[in-house]
């Protein structure tokens, strides 16, 4: 006895992924979501394999993808074996934005768990009747002040944690 799949309509997968009907569409006419059914009457009926399309292009925009680009990369499976080291390149390319992603999340991480212990640091301050802005400079009255920045190797700009845990200390 086989499993019956999965089907939805377009309301339905709509809903469980997030995406609008219009989106839905349009993935569908761009090539992005295949094998798409049609009832008798013409509604769409996403199975299995369309939605394991969409999935797979969710993940590949994430990755800082363009939906052309995923067009391209699913393009490119239909075509074989001879297109697995294209299939690659690709991959490794939504891997690195990935990891570019990564990296920077977690030096916004570092950033915003660096002023939530000065916030609380001012807090504290003010509670035993010393001046906030003293205690964190970093943030007072007219706006973050003095925040160190550095040139990433990737040309992008970057808070300086190490300048700014050491400002903290004089």
């Amino acid at each position: 006895m086989t499993a019956k799949e999965t089907r939805y309509s377009i309301s339905a997968l709509a809903r469980k992924t997030g995406l609008s009907v219009h989106t839905l569409r349009y993935y569908e006419k761009e090539g992005i979501i295949r094998h798409v059914e049609r009832t008798q009457s013409g509604r769409r009926v996403y199975g299995e394999d369309s939605v394991a399309c969409l999935i797979g292009a969710l993940c590949l925009k994430q990755a800082r993808v363009t939906l052309a680009q995923i067009k391209e990369f699913f393009d490119a499976t239909v075509q074989g074996e001879e297109s697995l080291p294209l299939r690659l390149a690709m991959l490794n390319q939504a891997h690195a934005n990935l990891v570019d992603m990564q990296e920077s999340v977690a030096r916004s991480l570092k950033l915003v768990d660096f002023f939530i212990q000065g916030t609380k640091e001012a807090i504290k301050a003010s509670e035993n009747g010393g001046n906030p802005d003293e205690a964190f400079p970093l943030i007072t009255r007219a706006g973050i002040a003095q925040l160190p920045t550095i040139m990433m190797e990737d040309g992008k700009l970057a808070p300086d944690m190490p300048s700014l845990i050491a400002s903290l200390d004089k």
